[in-house]
């Protein structure tokens, strides 16, 4: 979606601004309280090393947004070869004409006659036009918007005209943009050029404006001077009077003056400088160095974002592929994003990218962390496991919440031990875990005494071979034993209530039907090993 910021546009802003000045003016000196309110984001994800290392690799954005302008002039000097032409991040090709008609030398405009063909396809078989073009120079991309052409006839010259471009010289192929009568008086031709795709370096459109109707072989067709119909932003153009005019944006590659602030709560922001007008910028971002690359036909317009890293949007659910551990922060058009939640230890990458290009240069930032965590591991034994973690400081730190899960996704706590505030000395912690699955993952939750919290990565605990099979169906679970000893049980549910026990040789079937929704723990006992199942009754 293309979106167009106007002169009328900023002036009614402006408008809008100063309404609000007087309105506020007016409540202040009558005592009126204005109340803002303001959120407060708490974060989480977390910590490994003394500092967290922002690294942003820049690459850059699909479509136009902001401070569209003048980016190209086609002068309207009466010549027989090719008009000057200029432009801002294109090479600018001026007015030529085709085979079908020759250059009138009695006017000052850029004048052509012989274009007496009755039709639009008679004068496409004849080559009755006149052409312009635009080539996307090296490091930007063009967004086309609008331009203005101001044509004038004689009485006998051409009544109607059709404007056309081509992406490959007319070669095979091109599309209509406009077409209309030709006044003898003259008029200026706004067309809109929104329906053109967006183009990277190297591309060529090509214009041709095709005439016919006139009654007399001497009938001409003038291309008129144009007043100053766009404001130019970055550029000084040296045509003073054009005959056409170029609205849309050109892109850099790279925006300039990456920069991160200060981690606090778990927050932060990357700030960048658009050079011109901007595209539709996509932020992705990851713990590790992020492998996302959307090929060119990828169009990000639709894609949903998130700045919470708490409640982060996947690359992989809006692309439909690359990684799913790496996450769309942000989507849009500004010079900024604010990244709630953010970890506040390890590396955290992230990538600014466009559909146009290979990644780019980027920009590096770093931040000191509230708590410090240099060692987390997990050691199993035949009944627990011995989760060790070491800080070398930490700073307003609560406790740590240990969450656990079988699968590395969703996750519970299953313990909570203290923090030791604020200190610069090393720290030693030990969780003892006595529920015991085949594979277990767990991560660790850091609170601060203000309630913001952070996770640690996740490690993966693999205890002994299992000496047991489970099967779940709606109706029952069968536990099967893989010992050549009798296996003993003790179900029990989330309060520790003893609900059933006993023995088996080879299987054991629990009735789902006898017990309620809940989740339910069998501890599983054979030949000095045990080991505990998890299973849940929902309805």
């Amino acid at each position: 979606m293309k979106t167009l910021i106007s002169l009328w546009g900023r002036t009614m802003a402006f408008f809008c601004l100063y309404v609000a000045i007087l309105t506020v003016h007016y409540f202040h000196t009558h005592n009126a309280k204005l109340n803002c309110s303001r959120s407060l984001l708490g974060p989480k994800p977390f910590f490994v090393v003394k500092k967290l290392v922002i690294v942003g690799l820049l690459v850059f954005f699909t479509q136009l947004t902001v401070a569209q302008g003048l980016i190209g002039l086609v002068d309207r000097q009466n010549t027989a070869g090719t008009t000057t032409a200029e432009g801002f991040g294109i090479s600018a090709v001026g007015l030529s004409r085709g085979a079908g008609i020759t250059q009138e030398t009695l006017s000052g405009n850029y004048n052509s006659r012989g274009f007496v063909d009755t039709s639009l396809t008679n004068a496409k078989t004849n080559d009755d036009y006149l052409q312009f073009s635009l080539e996307v120079n090296t490091g930007s991309v063009l967004d086309l918007n609008e331009m203005k052409i101001r044509l004038d006839r004689s009485p006998s010259g051409p009544r109607k005209f059709q404007l056309e471009y081509s992406l490959n010289a007319f070669n095979s192929s091109s599309v209509s943009l406009n077409s209309d009568s030709i006044r003898v008086s003259g008029s200026t031709h706004t067309i809109n050029l929104t329906g053109i795709s967006m183009l990277s370096a190297g591309a060529v459109i090509t214009f041709r404006i095709y005439a016919w109707g006139a009654t007399a072989s001497n009938g001409t067709l003038d291309v008129e001077g144009l007043s100053s119909p766009y404001t130019a932003n970055g550029w000084t153009p040296s045509i003073s009077s054009p005959g056409i005019a170029f609205k849309g944006c050109t892109l850099p590659v790279n925006p300039t003056s990456i920069s991160n602030g200060t981690l606090t709560s778990g927050s932060t922001s990357i700030t960048w400088n658009n050079p011109s007008c901007f595209s539709t910028i996509i932020v992705i971002g990851s713990t590790s160095a992020i492998t996302t690359a959307p090929a060119a036909g990828v169009d990000p317009s639709a894609w949903s974002a998130s700045a919470d890293w708490s409640n982060p949007v996947s690359v992989y659910s809006q692309m439909g592929s690359g990684s799913a551990t790496e996450y769309v922060l942000y989507r849009g058009s500004g010079t900024s994003v604010t990244l709630t939640n953010l970890p506040t230890s390890g590396t955290f990458f992230y990538k600014v990218y466009t559909a146009f290009s290979s990644w780019s240069s980027g920009a590096t930032g770093s931040m000191a962390l509230p708590v410090s965590l240099i060692s987390f591991t997990a050691t199993p034994s035949n009944t627990t496991i011995e989760l060790h973690w070491r800080t070398a400081s930490e700073q307003n730190n609560n406790y740590f919440e240990v969450q656990k899960s079988t699968d590395g996704i969703l996750f519970s706590s299953v313990g909570q031990v203290s923090g030791q505030g604020t200190t610069n000395e090393l720290s030693t912690y030990t969780y003892i875990d006595e529920v015991i699955f085949p594979i277990a993952y767990y991560q660790l939750k850091q609170v601060d005494y203000d309630g913001v919290f952070s996770l640690s990565k996740i490690i993966k605990v693999m205890q002994l071979p299992a000496f047991f099979t489970v099967q779940h169906t709606a109706l029952q679970c069968n536990v099967n034993s893989l010992s050549e000893y009798p296996t003993h049980y003790v179900l029990t549910n989330t309060n520790g209530s003893v609900l059933a026990s006993g023995s088996f040789q080879d299987e054991m079937v629990i009735h789902k039907y006898l017990y309620p929704n809940g989740l339910y723990f069998v501890k599983l006992s054979s030949n000095g090993r045990t080991q505990t199942v998890r299973w849940a009754k929902v309805e």
